[in-house]
Parts: structure tokens; sequence; C-alpha cells
């Protein structure tokens, strides 16, 4: 690693905290050119004007000729960025570096140069964003190696518009990085606004920003360009910056080792990070002579897709072997196809015994497009691509001086080769006559600008669903497999209930199960897409699935030959069939007098079976599908809101614990219950994460679920999501005056519905007033209630005093004890609750810290709260198998609490992680 002239980093480092002084003198014309090399003209220039250094008369006529014209382009592509600005809007991008930073950052854009545009757009959005962008006169810089290869395993690709202007369409921050995994889908998710004249551009979080501009300085320019580690800084010391967010990031997106080599560069060059995560984690950097250099080789490119899946790996084989003939073309020139497939296996042969791409004897070499070929002849003349272009169209180097540089023949690999088209054709137009304004004072110091806009702000666009914002669903062939599986398992339901209405009714337990096994693998292949990092996720979902199909089966059983056939589900059986037969043959149905509680579950069992035939079976294998549903919910709002998760440990048991597999498995209250209250655990992840709206809306449809079946279960969540967002911190990336006014908002909104709640539990219970005597008389009621059949037992007494709180956890949690059962389900239950009692010992760190951080965090609040006040209500139930069942409705938050990762929170010491959870970037409002 060079050394950097300090008084470069002097000069680079004011705005800074501490800066150094200058010295106004030595500003030579060696000093000059590096000043300009390293991206830092326009603070020369700025600090020459206000007599901070002293330049020479040539040497200042220089940095105001190199100043003028980053000044122009800069205006050039801002113009371009606000004509862009709809499509910006309305596309699931963001904008990185460039006007971000110089409209983010410091007080004077023009103090931060750019010369193209940087977009990032997830995978699945890839091609739809190349698409768009041509419309606007935007065309490749060269043909894509082989179908999919732009938008699944290239880095970027290189838009050129005839005007002059270039766009870097980014997949990803660092393609071919071992270990890396850039969550793209969740930088997009969460962008926020920054100004830029009478619009706003989407950007990612400045947590993200500060990994994304450390892995810029780190990887792509290896630690040496001012310019580069001066962008680190300024976001590191932003004060609206989250650092222990940005950390989270750096260790969930496997980079904390290239974040730390960049701010503990930073710290060397301009002075210490502010006190914190930040400086923690610069001070655990590896070595600077470990600093990687700028990715580019087939070997880490393909270490990277090793854990790719199937269709990646096709992609690279046949980009390899086979690219496209217009590939080979624009490769190797023009000519008969056989022949250049002859040059491209020849390199591969050479390549394999270690030759360098050198072209064969008489063929034509790689060629970098022109303007007219990137324009879309198809042509290209010569590899001739300048380092830097000024507004002029021209090449210029130190001095102003015009020349010409040729690319030297590349030998790092054969990867490069393939992407060997996408040099930079940065020609400007060269009839601006704008001219910057020379101020008599210019500030060196930064400042920051508002940055308004939510968390999210993708807007309500035509043709853009609820899920924009995260996945693009119309994206590419990749989606094929996962769409025709999804509209196979549809149209098999679809049969099934054309096949009900014409009097077929038998298939029904057949083509129920194998449809949401086929749904079940097509949303495993959505999930692989959406989150990356959890490639995993959608084989055991996929597995769930199957098990909760064989638990609904043995439900089943149970209840006809181990029940004989008395239960509640016989009972919403029997009325079902009667509503079915009705509404499918015209005869007199049954009468609900509303459709609440027990009557809503008898009408829609109906429903079900008025789908898919009545049949008994097909309607467990319905209800607990559902239940399914739910159980992933809870895994998606735990992750996406809790980082220390261990999601593998959790999602096994939310999935695969026996009493959560089995008892809501059957047609009954349980199943729709899993449902509705995963959901609503989904709804409260994004509340605490200060996401209002679809909060709000999320939980809506859970608790409409809830009120109908059981107000008192709705009661009890949305106390415990009314403590989390009261008492937990709630963090937003939002900082505008909607975030001021969500907040307050928010709280509103959780007020009233814990008002309405509690009043609707009340009224269910038959509670007349909310002292603790009533309750406590109604507790007594209900134990009356449930201390029959063969399963009672004694409770102990109900009493709302918090000092026998433990007892009654102990009771709604972990009983049936070994000691208190005698056979049946009753030993399986006392198993399954003894392992519980065992996994709460053996994780008991885990608890220990979800309890520390349960501020921090709120989802683990809600966790908390709503493990608590069911322990304190539910310890009425007199009956082991009554208890048993309700308890599977709590079981995965107390789980959550128990899968949290100690060593997650301290993240300032963590570089690398690979199964990091889905981190989160909310800040807390004020």
């Amino acid at each position: 690693m060079t050394s950097l002239d300090p008084r470069l980093l002097a000069l680079a480092s004011h705005g800074l905290p501490a800066a150094p002084p200058l010295s106004p003198d030595g500003w030579n014309d060696s000093r000059v050119d590096e000043a300009i090399r390293h991206g830092i003209a326009g603070l020369v220039r700025a600090a020459h004007q206000t007599g901070l250094i002293h330049l020479g008369t040539e040497a200042a006529q220089r940095i105001e000729d190199q100043f003028e014209a980053e000044a122009i382009r800069a205006v050039q592509l801002e113009g371009e960025l606000i004509r862009l600005s709809p499509a910006l809007r309305a596309l699931p991008v963001v904008v990185l570096k460039g006007a971000v930073l110089a409209r983010g950052l410091v007080s004077d854009p023009s103090l931060r140069p750019f010369t193209d545009i940087d977009l990032l757009v997830p995978d699945r959005s890839f091609d739809r964003t190349v698409a768009q962008l041509q419309t606007f006169g935007y065309e490749r810089s060269r043909p894509e190696p082989a179908p999919g290869y732009d938008s699944r395993v290239g880095k970027a690709l290189v838009l050129v518009h005839p005007g002059g202007t270039v766009i870097d369409l980014h997949r990803t921050l660092a393609a071919g990085r071992p270990g890396a995994h850039i969550d793209t889908e969740h930088i997009v998710a969460h962008r926020i606004d920054v100004p830029l004249a009478s619009i706003s551009i989407p950007a990612p979080t400045w947590e993200a920003h500060l990994v994304e501009v450390a892995l810029h300085a780190t990887v792509g320019d290896g630690l040496e360009r001012i310019i580069s580690l001066r962008d680190v800084a300024l976001v590191a010391h932003r004060r609206s910056l989250d650092a222990s967010q940005a950390v989270d990031l750096a260790a969930a997106w496997g980079v904390g080792a290239e974040v730390a080599l960049a701010l503990h560069r930073a710290a060397e060059a301009f002075g210490a990070l502010p006190a914190g995560p930040l400086a923690t984690l610069a001070s655990a950097a590896p070595p600077a002579a470990d600093a990687p250099k700028a990715v580019r080789s087939a070997r880490n490119r393909i270490a990277d897709l090793r854990t790719a899946d199937l269709g990646r790996r096709l992609i690279l084989t046949r980009a390899m072997l086979a690219p496209s003939a217009e590939f080979l073309r624009f490769r190797y020139g023009d000519g008969p196809t056989a022949p250049l497939y002859g040059q491209r296996w020849a390199d591969l042969l050479r390549r394999a015994h270690g030759a360098t791409f050198a072209s064969p004897a008489g063929a034509t070499p790689a060629a970098a497009p022109t303007p007219d070929a990137a324009a879309g002849t198809g042509r290209a003349h010569g590899p001739r691509v300048p380092d830097r272009i000024d507004l002029r169209g021209a090449a210029v180097d130190g001095r102003g001086a015009t020349r010409t540089f040729t690319r030297r023949p590349r030998d790092e690999n054969l990867i490069t080769r393939f992407v060997a088209g996408d040099e930079r054709i940065r020609q400007g137009s060269s009839d601006s006559s704008w001219r910057p304004p020379r101020p008599e004072n210019r500030s060196l110091l930064p400042h920051e600008p508002d940055v308004s806009g939510p968390g999210d702000t993708t807007p309500d666009v035509p043709g853009l669903d609820d899920q924009t914002r995260r996945v693009d669903a119309g994206s590419g062939p990749r989606t094929a497999h996962g769409v025709s599986l999804f509209l196979a398992g549809t149209g098999l339901l679809v049969l099934t209930a054309i096949g009900v209405q014409l009097g077929v009714s038998g298939p029904g337990r057949y083509t129920v199960p194998i449809a949401g096994a086929l749904l079940a693998v097509a949303m495993s292949r959505r999930i692989r897409r959406i989150h990356p990092d959890e490639h995993w996720v959608g084989r055991w979902l996929v597995a769930g699935v199957m098990v909760k199909l064989v638990a609904s089966y043995l439900r089943y059983l149970t209840l006809i030959y181990g029940y004989e056939g008395v239960g509640d589900a016989s009972g919403y059986d029997r009325v079902g069939r009667q509503l079915a037969g009705a509404w499918l043959e015209g005869s007199t149905a049954p009468e609900l007098a509303n459709l609440r509680r027990t009557n809503f579950i008898r009408w829609f069992t109906g429903a079900v079976y008025y789908v898919f035939g009545t049949d008994m079976l097909a309607g467990f294998f319905v209800f607990g599908l559902l239940a399914v549903v739910g159980s992933y919910l809870w895994f998606r709002a735990t992750v996406d809101a809790v980082p220390m998760i261990d999601k593998r440990l959790y999602l096994g048991l939310v999935l695969f614990v026996p009493s959560i597999a089995f008892w809501p498995s059957s047609i009954g209250k349980e199943a729709l219950m899993q449902l509705g209250i995963g959901t609503i655990a989904l709804g409260t992840s994004l509340l605490v994460r200060q996401r209002l709206v679809p909060g709000v809306a999320v939980s809506a449809a859970g608790g409409w679920l809830l009120w109908v079946v059981r107000p008192h279960l709705l009661a009890l969540v949305t106390v415990a999501a009314g403590v989390a967002y009261l008492v937990g911190r709630v963090r937003s990336s939002d900082h505008g005056v909607r975030s001021l006014l969500g907040r307050p908002l928010g709280l509103v909104v959780m007020i009233v519905a814990m008002g309405f709640t509690i009043n609707q539990g009340a009224d269910f219970l038959g509670i007349e007033d909310l002292s603790l005597s009533s309750i406590e008389e109604s507790l007594d009621e209900q134990t009356e209630r449930s201390a029959q059949g063969g399963s009672e037992f004694d409770n102990g007494g109900n009493s709302l005093n918090p000092i026998h709180l433990p007892r009654n956890a102990a009771t709604v949690l972990l009983r049936p004890f070994p000691w208190e059962t005698e056979q049946g389900l009753q030993l399986l239950a006392s198993a399954e609750s003894t392992l519980i009692a065992l996994l709460l010992i053996v994780r008991f760190a885990s608890l220990k810290t979800s309890l520390v951080q349960a501020r921090a965090r709120p989802f683990l609040l809600y966790c908390w709260a709503l493990t608590l006040l069911y322990a304190a209500t539910f310890s009425s139930f007199a009956n082991f198998g009554l208890l048993v069942r309700q308890r599977s409705l709590v079981l995965p938050a107390l789980l959550a609490l128990a899968c949290i990762r100690p060593e997650r929170t301290a993240s300032t010491s963590d570089t690398v992680v690979s199964t990091a959870a889905r981190p989160r970037v909310h800040r807390e409002t004020s």
C-alpha cells in the first residue's frame, strides 16, 4: 500500500473534526497533479480562493479548468437524474455515490466530483430496469454473453446514452467476494430520499451507504484514493448515522473485514472516528497488507458461485463455453461463427495452461465500442478507452493536455474477458455554456441537508404491486420454474373446485396436499430469490409442509379412532357439510345467529367444503396448511426485526416442535389462530421498525381474524404490541416531517387499538369492569369450566399478583410434568415440556440477552410481553389437553427468546457473519 501525501490528506480532512492546519506553501505542479488524480481539485480550488493555500498562476489555472470540467459534468448528470426521476421513483432502484454524496454530505456539491450515474437494482428487477432505461435512449455497452448473465452473474452493466451519459447498473456491491452476500433487496426496500434541485432521488440509508463507500474504498481503490477515503470519513461522522446498525449491516453481509479496513485507513488519514461501534470496528481491522484489491478474478467469481443455485452456474458455463454470437463478434470481430468459437476455446485452453489473453495471430483484438457502437450500431473500433474524459469529449491527463489511453491486454482471467465490454465511455457533450460561480468565500465544512421520505419510498405506480419495493414479480425468465409450480398448484385447486361444483368431491383429500406441496416448492424458490442469504429456508419450509400434512393426517386418525369421533372438529364438520350441501344443492342451510366465534369456524368449514369437497380429511389438510403460513410469518417477523436471532434454530423449532406441528393441524380454532397471531407478529415487526402503514394494514388483517374467533387473544397480542411500541426504542430511517409525525401517530393508533381490543376481550369473557377482582373472578369461572374430562388437574388457584407469575408461567409453558401423566398424548406432551425446559436451561444466556436487548429490539419486548400475558391468563386452564393446545399458539414467542445468539450483540467485533439475520437500518426517532 502506497503512502498518501500528508498535505493532500490535511486538505481533504477539512470539514472533519480535528482537521490539522494547512501549510499554504509547497503546492507545486506535482502536488496539483496528485490532487487532480485523487479527485480533490474542488477542495484545492476552494482552499486557494479562501487563502488557505497558495497556488502559482499556472497551477491555479489547471485547477480551475479541472474544476470547471467536473462542475459542468456534475450539472449534466444531475439534469439527467431529474429527467430520469419518474422512472427512478417507480423502479426498485437506488442511486449510489455521485449526486447522493455530493448533495447529502458536503456544503457545496462541486467539492465532490462524479462522472457517471451509479444505480443499484435487485437481481429480479434488473432486466425490467434495463428495459425501462432503454426507453430513455440508453443502450448496452456490449452484448450479453449469455441470457441472464448481466442480471445474475455480472457485477454491473454499463448503459450508454448517445449524448454521452453513462449509467453503471449494479446488481451487487461486492461481486466475486467469497463470503459476501450483500442484501440488495434490503437496501432498496429501506431507501430514503436525498434532495436534488426541485426533486428528490432514492438512495440507500446512510448506514448502507457507509458499507458501500467502504467497499469502494477498499476493494475498488485499494485504500489508495483520497476522495474515496474522505467519503468514508464523512459518512462515518454524519450525525444521523446509526453506527451500530452500520456495523450490523457489514457483519450480516459478510464484508466486516473490508469495512473495518476502510474505517481504519480513514482514521489514519483524517483523525479519530466518532467513539463507539465504528471506532471499535476500525481497531479490529486486519493488517493493512491484507487489504483486498479490485475483485475481478475468475477464481473469486467462480468461488462465489459455488454456493449459487444451478441456474447461475449454468449461465456462467454457457458464457464461458458457448457465448452468444453477438458477444463473440463484439469480442473477436466480424467473421463466421465457427472460427469465432474456435478462438474462444483456444483462449480457454491457453488460460488453462496459464497463458495470457493474447489474441491469436490474425484475430481482431478485443475492442471497446465507440459511442456509435454503444448507441446501437453494433460495431467496435479499437480498444481505446480514456482513463478520464473532460466535457469536450477528449481524454485529459493531469495537466489538462489531451491524450489517448490504450487499454493494455488483460491477463487476469477468463471472466474479465467476458465483461471486457464494460469499458467506461465517458464522452461529454460540448455545447454547454454553463460556468460555475466564483464565490468570495467558500466553506469547506460539510453539512447535512434534510433527507426526507419514509424508509420505503416506492410510490404507488400502476403495474407495481405492494411488494415491488422488495422484489419485482415480473422480471426475467428466472422465475419461470417457481411461477410454473405456483400455477400448477393453483390450477390443481381450481380443478378441484370445478369438480366439486360438478358433483365430484372425493379427490380433495389427494389434490389439496399435492397442491400444497407444489405451492410450498414455488414459495421456496421465491424465498431463495428474495432472501439469497436464506437459500436453505425454502427447503425447510417444504419439509414443514410435509410434516404438517402428516400431522393433519395423524390428528384426523386420533379424532376418528382415538376419540371415537368425539371432538370439536366433528361438530364443525357436521355443520360445514350442511352449509356446503345447501350452497351446492339449494337445500335449507342451518341458521347461524352470527359469524363470530364458533359460528365462524362452522361457516369457514362450510366454505372449505364448498370449494374442496365435503371431506373431513381434506378440511384437516386445508386448516393445517393455513397454520404453516402462520408459522412462517412468525419466522419472517422475528428475523426481520431481530438481527441476532439464530435463524436455523428458530425456523426448525417453529416448524417442527410437536405441539406446534400437531395441534393447529385440524378443523378448529387453533389453526386459524396460528395464522392470525403470525400475521399480527409480522405487522408488529413492521410497526416497531416504524413502517406504520404496512404494519397497521398487516396487523388489521390478522386482528380481524382474532376478533372474529377469539377476541381475548386479540386483546393479549395488542397489549403486547402496545408495550413493545410504547416502551421499546422504535427506530426509523426517515428524518423528514413524516418522521416527526410517524411516532406520535403510531402512539395514537396503538392506544386506540389497545382500548378497543381490551374492551372486546372483556365483553367476550363477560368481565363487567377491568378491576383485578373481576378479572380473577372470570379466571376462576374458566377454571371451573375446564376442569372436566380425563385431563383435569389442580392449577393452584388464580391470582394476578406478580409474585405468582413464575408459577403461572411454569404451568402454561412446561406442564404437564412427567410425574403428572400416565398415558397417550399426555406422555408425549410431558416429553415435549421436558425438552422445552432443557432448551430454556441450555439457552439461558439467550433468554438473558433477549431481556437485556428488549428495549433496543422492541420485537423482543413484544415476545416477552405476549409470553407473560399468556402465562398470567391461561394458567386458569385446569385441563392439560386444553392447556397444551392453547400453549402451541404462544410457543413461537417463547422460542424466539431462546434462539437469540448472545455473541451477535457484540456486533462491533464481528467482521464476517455468514448466517446473520436480515438486519434493520431504521433509526430512532426523536
